[in-house]
């Protein structure tokens, strides 16, 4: 109660409705997760059962177990949970690696003798679990293929949903969402809602677990499982396979209960798991030729890549504003700083029609800090944003857009953005901005959609001291791909910019910026967002925001006529489930006939860049 009458007090009804819309969990309550199955088997199971029946040539999918010593009661579910699949058509491998508990190989050899689709190899030595996964692997006669963990559950849509992908995105690789359950499944702990494929979130944090599965052929080009690992080798060999993967399919549903309990590796080897990680992680880096060294993230298993500045940049950071000389006293002296020297910058003061003397007078004085240019004619933030890029006249090799009521508190955020910025395919990078309290974030990133338009993701939500905050899978404190980011402060590469010819001019005001950005985004550029650089946004001290109207429905209406068709596809950076009034997990069953459509992604090379 006390976080919402903060939130009230801070922020009015916008800060309460944010608040309580934090407040939700991210999914069904878990007393009704049984409730939840029941009812989408009852109506889902009819009409999948039919379009099984309705294929041709229905894909075969295999699914690779290693076993050793699986306590009775799992082992079965494990088994059972295969059998209870509506897709007939699989192969189930088992790898048993020299199990000592005599139950293992009597149920194992019990089921194999009694389904034809079941294949075994009984271990006579312990070699660890990735090289019983690679004899699974061998023994595989289908061309895709899942992993299952010996001691957790299918659902019993699964394999469907996978034969479904294979069939119509011919992937290369696939991943579920899945929920987290205590060991008899009666407890639910997280259930874990993925975006599509999102390279750099991945190299922050090993967001891909279950279900995974991989063209057969692709696997074995890549030598399976490394065997040199017993720790992270899941998420080696998921970066691998990335690297290599020309199609990537999310498949935006709950495919696999996760039993998870306090022996495993995450509960007692933590230190351990992050060093051989983070191994993982620089060989990853190393392969795809991106120099950079590997930094622990802000949690248990984050981490958050360091990558060097390249030479021959040169940043110009365009500031409009119309009078308010303390607020841009306060923008500029904040800049100089916390910009590190390494960073080669100019500002750029774009003066619209200032008539405040004291105003007038301090900008006068900005020479050489700051070159101060002088614009007229209405009030059109896209106008003013172009006027000033064509006046440098290509003299940057990226440009900063930031309000003049953006205060930078920490040093070295220009650093890390440019660093992003940098990077082979990145056309925008986007800051994490808080309200001036510090601690309640006012944007980490857009979601493109909410409130049947877009919003910021996040606002409201209140970061601990410390920043330690791993809600919503860490997309808070990690970087990400984003479909959007506010120009309030906003990093872009020239080229990109250039190559969509910048802003929008009939956006005069509202949605300029994201209509920028998913234009960039449909150019094929990347946009990230940035949680390292963390500034203050004053928001709408400049112009003010109305509440309860639309303070710019000519932009409204023009962005929605553009990008409507976008909007009913939905946001591929926040998952389908995602109830598109607001950035808080509702359950919506069944999904909408386009959820699908966004979380197939091509990679243009080999290598993702």
């Amino acid at each position: 109660m006390h976080k919402l009458l903060a939130a009230w007090r801070a922020h009015g009804m916008r800060g309460l409705k944010g608040a309580l819309l934090a407040s939700l969990s991210e999914g069904p309550p878990a007393t009704g997760w049984q409730q939840h199955r029941e009812n989408f088997a009852a109506a889902a199971r009819p009409s999948i059962e039919s379009a099984i029946a309705a294929m041709q040539k229905p894909a075969r999918i295999g699914i690779l177990v290693p076993t050793y010593n699986t306590p009775e009661p799992m082992l079965h579910d494990m088994l059972r949970s295969v059998q209870a699949q509506w897709y007939p058509h699989w192969e189930l491998c088992i790898a048993d690696d020299a199990s000592t508990a005599p139950h293992v190989r009597r149920i194992l050899q019990d089921y194999a003798r009694k389904d034809s689709r079941i294949k075994l190899h009984l271990g006579e030595t312990n070699r660890g679990v990735s090289h019983a996964t690679n004899l699974a692997l061998a023994m595989s006669t289908t061309p895709f293929v899942v992993l299952l963990d010996h001691d957790d559950l299918l659902e019993p849509q699964a394999l469907f949903r996978v034969a479904e992908s294979v069939h119509e995105d011919d992937p290369d690789m696939t991943y579920s969402d899945e929920v987290l359950v205590s060991p008899d499944g009666a407890t639910v702990l997280q259930y874990v809602l993925r975006p599509t494929f999102s390279p750099e979130y991945l190299r922050e944090h090993p967001y891909i677990v279950h279900l995974v599965g991989f063209r057969t052929q692709l696997l074995r080009e890549l030598g399976g499982l490394d065997e040199s690992l017993s720790i992270s080798q899941d998420y080696d060999l998921i970066l691998r396979a990335s690297e290599r993967a020309r199609t990537i399919v999310h498949i935006p549903e709950i495919l696999y209960q996760w039993r998870t309990h306090t022996a495993s590796a995450g509960h007692s080897k933590a230190a351990e798991v992050m060093n051989i990680s983070a191994g993982v992680l620089q060989r990853h880096l190393d392969r795809t030729g991106q120099a950079g060294t590997i930094e622990p993230g802000m949690s248990f298993n984050f981490f958050s890549p360091r990558y060097p500045l390249q030479p021959n940049h040169r940043v110009a950071i365009i500031i409009p504003t119309k009078n308010h000389g303390e607020l841009v006293r306060q923008c500029l002296e904040s800049l100089h700083a916390t910009i590190s020297q390494s960073v080669a910058y100019d500002i750029v003061l774009i003066d619209h029609e200032s008539d405040d003397p004291a105003s007038v007078a301090y900008f006068a004085t900005l020479a050489p800090q700051a070159a101060v240019l002088r614009y007229a004619g209405p009030f059109n933030f896209s106008a003013i944003n172009n006027w000033a890029v064509r006046q440098l006249q290509n003299s940057y090799t990226h440009y900063l857009f930031c309000n003049n009521d953006i205060e930078a508190i920490e040093p070295g955020w220009l650093e890390r953005m440019l660093a992003l910025a940098q990077q082979s395919g990145v056309g925008m990078v986007g800051a994490q901005l808080l309200y001036p309290d510090r601690t309640t974030i006012q944007h980490a990133g857009v979601c493109v959609g909410a409130f049947g338009i877009a919003e910021h993701y996040g606002k409201f939500l209140r970061l601990p001291p410390d920043r330690v905050d791993i809600a919503h899978q860490g997309r808070l404190i990690t970087t990400h791909e984003v479909a959007a980011v506010t120009a309030a402060c906003l990093l872009m590469r020239r080229e990109a910019f250039d190559a969509i010819g910048g802003y929008d001019e009939t956006l005069a005001v509202g949605f300029g910026d994201v209509d920028l950005c998913l234009r960039t985004l449909e150019s094929g550029w990347r946009i990230l967002y940035c949680p390292q650089a963390t500034l203050l946004h004053h928001e709408s001290l400049t112009r003010g925001k109305a509440e309860g109207y639309d303070p710019h429905p000519e932009d409204s209406a023009k962005f929605l006529s553009r990008w409507q068709a976008w909007l009913d596809v939905g946001d591929p950076y926040f998952h389908p489930a995602y109830e598109i009034r607001h950035t808080c997990w509702l359950p919506r069953n069944p999904l909408p006939a386009s959820a699908a459509i966004q979380r197939r992604v091509h990679t243009p090379s080999p290598t993702i860049r």
